[in-house]
């Protein structure tokens, strides 16, 4: 299970580096229509990377956690990322500071939500089997 919080990690460096280096571009102009489409490809793109790592798992417990074990280390250390913004992007305005944290919020939630698979059936009737 070790392996997963490295792989989030490395998620985490990439996706980080990415946007300090590109990230002026993403959240330069914002407009409704061009946030919707980042959202929309952010929640495509992790809902397929994560669906097909939980569906090479051998069950949906395992699955679950491995996916929590993902998204933990980029929970923790996006909380920096946020906190010091203007240092850690400098090529981003400050001003895309709260939208670039609602997308994080947006990404982990959609990766924890892929992660529950099967699961969310069983939460939608209050915990009875369907």
């Amino acid at each position: 299970m070790k392996r997963f919080v490295w792989i989030g990690l490395g998620i985490w460096l990439v996706a980080t580096v990415a946007l300090r280096l590109a990230g002026g571009f993403l959240f330069a102009e914002r407009t409704g229509n061009r946030t919707a489409l980042l959202y929309a490809v952010t929640g495509f793109a992790i809902a397929f990377f994560i669906s097909r790592l939980a569906r090479a798992l051998p069950s949906p417990n395992v699955a679950l956690r491995a996916v929590v074990l993902v998204v933990v280390p980029g929970l923790l250390l996006d909380a920096g990322s946020v906190l010091w913004f203007d240092r850690v992007f400098p090529n981003v305005p400050e001003s895309a500071g709260r939208p670039f944290a609602s997308i994080l919020l947006w990404c982990y939630g959609v990766a924890l939500l892929v992660g529950l698979g099967p699961r969310i059936g069983r939460i939608a009737f209050l915990g009875r089997r369907t």
